[in-house]
């Protein structure tokens, strides 16, 4: 929102484009008053030239095509239209406007500028995550069987509580055990398809280059 109010703010351009002999047909023949004055011109505001199109199709004309009409125009001068000046409030609101929007986009970088993380952030970051899950699932698994214990089965035998967490925090161990390798075997197998993939690139490209060689060899 704030971009397009910014938009809005700047300085419209008035666009000339080259006079060509359908737009000087066009003019001589438009009904509109003034209009036949301006074929002898080099240069007419497009926007002037759509005006006149819409009220020559209102006062009886023919329609025009103004895509047609500009098919073999080109722009010939660019020129700020005229506008008056500010006033002090509306000044004062532009630039409140502008510190608004310079405040919204500061420290915002282009997607293009944005580094993605390397290989080694990742994996050392993969593993700090898996680590700290690993720690509190034990813990949490000894306390289960504990507790569980506890609360169910023998509420003062310490031994069987003990026993009971660490037979919880021990299948915990096995199934991230078997999670890591599951992992491991998945990125091994992502990295042998790039690899394979690359291969049969590689392969194609040196076979298009030997073909082509062997082409100019003949001719």
């Amino acid at each position: 929102e704030a971009r397009g109010r910014r938009r809005g703010a700047t300085m419209p351009t008035q666009v000339f484009v080259s006079v060509t002999p359908e737009v000087r047909n066009f003019l001589r023949a438009c009904r509109v008053d003034g209009a036949a004055a301006r074929a002898d011109d080099e240069g007419v505001d497009i926007d002037e030239l759509y005006r006149l199109a819409d009220e020559h199709r209102r006062l009886g004309g023919e329609e025009v095509k103004i895509h047609e009409l500009l098919e073999s125009a080109e722009v010939v001068s660019r020129k700020a239209a005229d506008e008056s000046p500010m006033t002090e409030l509306e000044r004062m609101r532009a630039e409140a406007e502008e510190r608004k929007y310079q405040r919204m986009v500061q420290g915002v970088a282009p997607l293009h500028q944005r580094k993605a993380p390397s290989t080694a952030v990742e994996g050392m970051s993969w593993a700090t995550n898996f680590g700290t899950q690993v720690i509190v699932a034990f813990i949490g698994a000894f306390l289960l069987g504990w507790f569980f214990v506890e609360t169910f089965v023998a509420p003062d035998n310490n031994t069987a509580k003990a026993i009971a967490g660490a037979a919880c925090s021990f299948s915990t161990l096995l199934l991230e055990t078997c999670l890591l390798m599951v992992h491991e075997s998945k990125e091994q197998m992502i990295q042998k398809k790039q690899e394979q993939r690359g291969e049969r690139e590689r392969q194609r490209k040196a076979k298009k280059a030997a073909e082509a060689a062997a082409g100019r060899e003949a001719a």
